[in-house]
């Protein structure tokens, strides 16, 4: 007589009835939805949050450096250009435009607080003269120009402290100033009220 020694194999749906097990599987597929659901809501509140700091951020610069070039001007209206969109301070002889749409919010120094740059059309009369940008450091909630930088075309975004900047290859009396062939993109880093090239 021949001994069958093969160890016996539970069978699962005997365990666990099929409607029992498809009973489980839906369980924890709905737990799963759920949690996945939960870390979208709390990713989408976070990204509303940071959207929300920034909006605030750049409005408060957006005043302040309002009020910072008024006090370079004597005598001085502000007002929105018609013709070209932009922001426009001016006592008719001298003056400056801002570019709303080219200015970056993020954290440039080591505090925990949102900095900015703010790019500016200086006028002579009305005609634009030079295009610089203004480095907005902010320090528990109170802001300051650190520095006034002419030799930047862009600033394309600010990342992790760093600050991605279009500069030119050339000086600014070159013949080929300005030219898209003269152009690179740096990143720069903040240092004692500089903004640094990284090599």
């Amino acid at each position: 007589m021949h001994e069958n020694n093969s160890i016996p194999v539970m069978n699962s749906t005997r365990l666990f009835p099929a409607a029992k097990l498809n009973r489980i599987k839906r369980i924890c597929l709905l737990f799963f939805c759920i949690a996945f659901m939960m870390s979208c809501i709390s990713n989408n509140s976070s990204v509303r949050r940071r959207d929300k700091i920034a909006e605030k951020t750049r409005t408060e610069v957006i005043a302040f450096v309002e009020k910072y070039l008024q006090n370079r001007l004597r005598d001085s209206r502000i007002f929105v250009d018609d013709a070209d969109g932009l922001t426009t301070i001016t006592n008719d002889i001298s003056g400056y435009k801002i570019d709303h749409s080219r200015i970056v919010t993020g954290k440039i120094d080591e505090g925990e607080f949102l900095d900015a740059i703010v790019p500016v059309y200086t006028l002579r009369g009305q005609t634009v003269m030079g295009y610089s940008h203004l480095l907005v450091i902010n320090s528990s909630g109170s802001f300051a120009v650190v520095k006034i930088m002419n030799d930047i075309f862009r600033i394309h975004g600010i990342s992790d402290g760093h600050v991605i900047a279009e500069v030119s290859t050339v000086d600014p009396d070159s013949p080929g100033f300005g030219c898209n062939e003269c152009k690179e993109v740096i990143k720069l880093t903040y240092r004692d009220g500089n903004l640094i090239r990284e090599e």
